[in-house]
């Protein structure tokens, strides 16, 4: 069996999250040295701060980070960007730069999502995760991605927990996978001659436009 391939990172995903784990994004420079036990501590921290309350609804008492026309960015949601940056070999200037940046993407993109009509329901998101969970306890994934997730899970009090975790996480990420894979089939379907990176370029620039729509002003 192909083992499959899990760009790790957490609630703030997608390139945009089509996996079996949510992905943050590719720009996090590759290395052997890679520590990602601090980014696992800042979930961990996330977790025990909020339980299994609703993303949405812990969001929304959350301190701020940055305000769009429509979008927020928590403190929470940079710290943890920061930490997955720095566990991956980045400076700490560096790694707040890419996690803003990933972080105004994943905002921007979520609101769109919602104004499409994206919803989920619990036990989609539930069932996303134990795919997931399958995926991890039964190696279904390389050893690179098998490695990064014990040494995230590490951090909680248990795997349990972890995976609690996961499911506030994918409230927001779910609805943003379906958007994307929307988006995808009406490019595909215009562009019968496509190729993938076609599509990556694509929304590489739509991206960039509901980002700068958006008009993110940091206030922390």
């Amino acid at each position: 069996m192909k083992k499959k391939k899990a760009g790790i990172v957490i609630g703030l995903v997608l390139v945009f999250g089509i996996g079996a784990s949510v992905i943050l994004s590719n720009n996090a420079k590759e290395s052997n040295s890679a520590d990602l036990s601090k980014f696992g501590a800042a979930l961990q921290k996330e977790y025990k701060q909020t339980g299994q309350n609703s993303a949405k609804k812990v969001k929304a008492k959350e301190e701020l980070y940055a305000q769009g026309k429509n979008s927020r960015i928590t403190v929470t949601d940079m710290e943890k960007g920061i930490a997955y940056y720095e566990g991956k070999g980045m400076k700490e200037e560096e790694a707040k730069k890419e996690a803003y940046k990933y972080a105004k993407e994943n905002a921007a993109l979520y609101t769109e999502a919602i104004k499409a009509g994206c919803e989920v329901t619990d036990k989609e998101v539930a069932d996303y995760v134990n795919e997931m969970r399958t995926a991890y306890e039964e190696k279904q994934m390389d050893e690179e991605s098998l490695k990064e997730f014990k040494e995230i899970i590490g951090q909680f009090d248990s795997a349990d927990d972890y995976w609690e975790y996961e499911k506030t996480v994918y409230e927001k990420q779910l609805p943003m996978i379906k958007y994307t894979k929307q988006l995808e089939k009406e490019y595909y379907d215009k562009h019968d001659n496509a190729k993938e990176a076609d599509w990556d370029e694509y929304f590489t620039n739509y991206k960039k436009e509901i980002v700068e729509k958006e008009q993110f002003v940091v206030v922390k």
